[in-house]
C-alpha cells in the first residue's frame, strides 16, 4: 500500500472534532478514489466503528452494521432492529463515551432509506447520541445536497463539512519517487488521485502502467470516467459526449452546442454540473469578466480524464479488440504534445504560490486575441501583483530544447501589441517556464518543474 500522503489540514481537522467531550457530526464527501475511507481511518481510534454501505436492502445493512460492531468491540451484540432509529439509540449503550461511528458510502443507505436524514436530524437535534458520527460518500451531488440545501433535514447540523479533493502535484513526486520532469509528465496523465498513483506503482514504467491499467480489454481504469459521471449524475449520456467533444478539441459553448444541435440554454445545466464536479473548467482571456465574458472555453479540469477523452476514447474499439499495445505506441508519440498543455496549466496555478520578484501574485490566465497590429496573439500567462503596479507574463515552454531568443522574442511581440498593457503604467515582469535549465537574460526569470512541483503541494 502507498504511503499516506499529505492531508494534514483534512486530520488536523477531524481530530479537532472527534477529541471534543460533546458528540461531533461530520461529513465528508468527494469523488471516488481520492482517499476518503483512508483518511477516515486515519483519526479512528480503538473501539471507533468503521462501517461501510454496500447495495442490500435497509434490514441486511443493520445486521451487517451490529456484526461490525460486535467485532470492533470485541463483545457479543446480536440484537435485531426493525429501523434505523432503535439502531442508532442503542449504540449509545454499546459504544464507549465519545466513540465514533462511520458511515462510509452513505449514499447507498439513501437509496433504500430516504428517511434516514430525517432521523438523524431527530436524533441530533435532540441531543440523543453521545458518539461521534461520520458520513462519508463519493456522490458529491447527494452528499453536499443532503447538509447545504437549506430545505433538506440535515442543513446546518454538521460540526463541519469536508469536501476531500485530489492531491496537489507536488506530491506525486514523493508517492512514485520520481524526478521532477517524470513527475509533470505522469501527474499530467494520472491527475492528483492518489488510488491512481498507487495502482501505477505496481508497475516498473510509465509505459507497462499504461498498458495494464488502461490500454488492455478489462483493464481496472478502462471505463473509469463513465463510473465517475454515475457517482453524481442520474444519467451520463449528455455530460459524457460533452467531454467526448471538448476531448477532441472543441471547446467553444457555440461549437459544442453547434455540434449537438441543441440550444445553449438546454446545455448549461450539465455544463455547470461538470463544472460543480470539477471535471471541467471555464478559462476566459485575461482581464474579462467571468460573468459577462462571451470569450469562454471549456476545458477537461481533470487530468486523468483529459488523456482519457484524448487517447483512449477515440481508440476503445481498437483496445477491445486486442489492439491496445499499438494504440499506446501511437500515445507515446503525441505526449509531449499532451503534457506541454497540462504543464501550461499547472505554471498558471502555481503562479500565486510562487515568489517571483519578490511579489506576491494574483490568479493567473491565459490571453487569446486580436492585438493591436491585427494579427491573432496568445499569451501563455499574466498575472497582476496584488498592489496591482506590477504585470507578471510568461511563456511557457516544454520542448527538450526550447529555443531562449524565440521565446524572449515572441514575449516581447506580444508585450508591444496586447492590448491592456501599457509599459508606462505598469513594471512588467517576464518569465519563462522551461522544461530543462538554459542560460537566459538577466531581466527574465526562468521556472522549472521543481519550482511548480514545490509551489503546488
Amino acid at each position: 500500500m502507498m504511503e499516506f500522503l499529505n492531508r494534514n489540514d483534512e486530520i488536523g481537522l477531524l481530530r479537532q472534532f472527534l477529541d471534543r467531550d460533546n458528540p461531533s457530526f461530520i461529513v465528508i464527501y468527494g469523488r471516488r478514489r481520492c482517499g476518503k475511507s483512508r483518511l477516515i481511518k486515519q483519526v479512528l481510534k480503538p473501539g471507533d466503528v468503521y462501517f461501510q454501505a454496500d447495495r442490500q436492502e435497509s434490514v441486511l445493512q443493520r445486521e451487517v452494521l451490529v456484526q461490525t460492531v460486535s467485532e470492533t468491540l470485541e463483545i457479543p451484540y446480536e440484537a435485531g432492529f426493525k429501523n434505523w432509529e432503535s439502531l442508532f439509540l442503542d449504540l449509545n449503550r454499546v459504544l464507549p463515551a465519545n466513540q465514533t461511528l462511520v458511515m462510509d458510502e452513505f449514499p447507498y443507505l439513501l437509496k433504500n432509506d430516504p428517511a434516514l436524514p430525517s432521523i438523524l436530524q431527530r436524533l441530533i437535534d435532540g441531543k440523543k447520541l453521545n458518539y461521534h458520527l461520520i458520513l462519508c460518500g463519493s456522490s458529491q451531488n447527494v452528499m453536499s445536497e443532503m447538509v447545504k440545501n437549506g430545505q433538506e433535514p440535515l442543513y446546518g447540523r454538521a460540526n463541519t463539512i469536508m469536501n476531500i479533493k485530489p492531491l496537489l502535484p507536488g506530491w506525486i513526486r514523493d508517492a512514485l519517487q520520481l524526478d521532477d520532469e517524470e513527475s509533470i509528465r505522469e501527474y499530467a496523465i494520472w491527475g492528483g488521485v492518489p488510488r491512481y498513483w498507487e495502482l501505477r506503482q505496481e508497475y516498473e514504467n510509465l509505459e507497462s502502467a499504461l498498458l495494464n491499467l488502461v490500454f488492455k480489454r478489462d483493464a481496472i481504469l478502462l471505463d473509469e470516467p463513465m463510473r465517475i459521471l454515475l457517482d453524481d449524475l442520474r444519467s451520463a449520456v449528455q455530460p459524457y459526449t460533452i467531454l467526448t467533444l471538448i476531448g477532441q478539441g472543441v471547446h467553444r459553448p457555440s461549437e459544442i452546442a453547434a455540434r449537438l444541435e441543441k440550444s445553449m440554454s438546454v446545455l448549461s445545466e450539465t455544463l455547470q454540473k461538470l463544472l460543480d464536479l470539477g471535471i471541467i473548467r471555464r478559462e476566459i482571456p485575461y482581464g474579462e469578466n467571468i460573468r459577462s465574458s462571451k470569450r469562454t472555453l471549456y476545458k477537461i479540469n481533470d487530468p486523468f480524464i483529459s488523456f482519457y477523452f484524448r487517447f483512449v476514447l477515440p481508440n476503445k474499439q481498437r483496445i477491445d479488440a486486442g489492439l491496445g499495445s499499438q494504440v499506446l505506441t501511437q500515445t507515446l508519440l503525441f505526449l509531449d504534445e499532451y503534457v506541454a498543455e497540462q504543464w501550461e496549466h499547472l505554471c498558471r496555478l502555481a503562479i500565486p504560490f510562487l515568489n517571483i520578484n519578490g511579489t506576491q501574485w494574483d490568479l493567473a490566465h491565459r490571453w487569446w486575441g486580436t492585438g493591436k497590429n491585427a494579427k491573432e496573439m496568445e499569451i501563455d500567462c499574466i498575472a497582476e501583483s496584488f498592489d496591482k503596479k506590477k504585470i507578471l507574463v510568461a511563456e511557457v515552454k516544454w520542448s527538450k530544447n526550447p529555443n531562449t531568443r524565440n521565446a524572449l522574442n515572441q514575449l516581447n511581440e506580444c508585450l508591444l501589441n496586447i492590448k491592456g498593457i501599457s509599459n508606462d503604467n505598469n513594471e512588467i515582469v517576464k518569465v519563462l517556464f522551461f522544461r530543462k535549465p538554459v542560460e537566459i537574460a538577466n531581466d527574465v526569470q526562468l521556472l522549472l518543474p521543481s519550482d511548480v512541483l514545490e509551489a503546488l503541494r
